[in-house]
């Protein structure tokens, strides 16, 4: 799954150009710190009574949506989700209206933090 995640993450960034990369990178960097923060975080409320009787309710508190020029389309959204007097914090992520796990952003995120080494031409001597 990992190397599926390579090929798609690889295939979206070369689309973009570099001022999409540089604001997908800040976006993405400060979407890792919110989810270091809260991944295994949940909580009880009771001041949200009106939501109970739902049972199950979620509320987007962001969205991230990037196309590039292929037409390969990347959306996040941070939720926050009440089940009961229960709430977790969650991210889905979508490649081409596909779902993904967290480990495509980390995977986004680690081919943006690379240094971008330009192509260097290597010259072999010809002896004559």
């Amino acid at each position: 799954m990992a190397s599926d995640y390579d090929y798609l993450a690889e295939d979206f960034l070369t689309g973009l150009i570099p001022e999409e990369k540089t604001r997908l990178y800040n976006d993405l960097l400060a979407l890792e710190e919110v989810h270091k923060l809260n991944q295994d975080s949940s909580y009880y409320t009771f001041k949200n009574l009106k939501r109970i009787v739902h049972r199950h309710s979620e509320r987007r508190k962001r969205t991230f949506r990037y196309i590039n020029s292929y037409d390969k389309e990347l959306v996040i959204h941070q939720v926050h989700e009440q089940h009961f007097f229960k709430n977790n914090y969650c991210i889905h992520v979508y490649f081409n209206s596909k779902e993904c796990t967290y480990l495509f952003i980390e995977q986004l995120l680690t081919m943006l933090k690379a240094p971008s080494s330009p192509r260097i031409r290597n010259f072999q001597e010809i002896t004559i």
